[in-house]
């Protein structure tokens, strides 16, 4: 069903999975062609639209498959911080964590039938234990940052001082949900790009990248563990994507979807491979090259097409940047 691959992300790792399973090594595809074009057809909407489906389908489980009704900390329960209900959320979220990366990973580089996947990896290379032992630990303590904000909102919801809808606007939520990966990823280009040398003074963007972001440009040749290896303000950062529902007063569900496509997108976005896994090439070229693609490859949204910053290989950084140093030797960071 190649006219329907689109769908693929409301499916995942199941429609991933079956499809490798399925298909014999003499049969593999071959491997793709990488397009540089960065804006959206209708397929390119749809499997985004479908990736938000099964961010919310996550966060309705969290929420009402793993506490009964009214008994999620937002509705009441959070009123008071109480480790009997912070602790469910951190071990849900930890768990969560592991299990989606762990496995990914496991799946990809480590299971039996890791060797027909070798030549859809994009940097052939294998990732050092090193690395992988390394994003794992920043990894985890990022979730522990996305579980900080997420009982912070409880805290707020369930004490008035945060606005809370639960049962009116079904259609907004809706479509706020099914719409989170269009309105989160400005806010990702915005932090990413302030996280980056400027190039000009005075340059915030050198000492941000110096003390905070370079953490994450340890993972030179990423995997699903990478996606999310970030400092804790970095992460903080990243998960604040989902306060921004709070602005309209949105139920807790659209921000907790907001979350969960913040932690599984990064973690499916640098798992390395453009099949089966979900690799986001552009964004690899960031990690290569770093001066370039701070909004990923997001074609529906091509906010490195409108800033200038759109690389598809090391060239265009020179026309890009002029004459500025750019590219991996002029960063200081060490790598894996």
């Amino acid at each position: 069903m190649p006219h329907f691959d689109w769908i693929r992300p409301l499916f995942w790792p199941v429609a991933h999975i079956l499809r490798a399973v399925s298909i014999m090594p003499s049969e593999q595809p071959p491997a793709p062609v990488v397009e540089s074009g960065m804006f959206a057809n209708v397929e390119s909407h749809l499997s985004t639209f479908c990736g938000a489906i099964r961010s919310y389908f996550l966060a309705y489980v969290a929420i009402y498959l793993l506490w009964d009704e009214s008994q999620y900390p937002a509705f009441g329960p959070g009123k008071e911080l109480a480790l009997s209900w912070i602790i469910p959320i951190l071990l849900r979220n930890l768990t969560a964590t592991w299990v989606i990366c762990g496995c990914w990973d496991w799946w990809l580089y480590y299971s039996p039938l890791s060797p027909r996947f070798a030549k859809f990896k994009i940097n052939p290379i294998m990732p050092t234990n090193k690395q992988i032992l390394h994003d794992a630990f920043h990894t985890t303590s990022a979730t522990l940052c996305g579980t900080a904000l997420e009982v912070l909102m409880c805290y707020g919801w369930s004490n008035g001082l945060l606005p809370l809808h639960r049962a009116d606007n079904h259609v907004l939520t809706l479509l706020a949900a099914l719409t989170v990966t269009h309105w989160r990823v400005p806010h990702f280009y915005l932090i990413h790009r302030m996280m980056h040398p400027w190039k000009r003074s005075p340059d915030i963007g050198k000492f941000l990248y110096k003390h905070v972001h370079s953490l994450h440009h340890k993972s030179y040749n990423p995997t699903a563990f990478s996606g999310t290896s970030m400092h804790p303000v970095e992460a903080t950062l990243y998960y604040s994507a989902g306060c921004m529902p709070l602005i309209l007063g949105a139920h807790p569900i659209v921000a907790l979807t907001c979350i969960v496509d913040c932690a599984v997108g990064a973690w499916i976005g640098h798992d390395g491979f453009h099949w089966p896994g979900g690799c986001d090439y552009f964004h690899q070229l960031h990690h290569t090259h770093f001066d370039g693609n701070y909004g990923g490859g997001a074609p529906f949204l091509p906010l490195d097409k409108f800033f200038g910053t759109f690389i598809t290989c090391r060239e265009d950084m020179k026309k890009n940047w002029g004459n500025a140093k750019v590219g991996r030797e002029n960063n200081e960071t060490a790598l894996h």
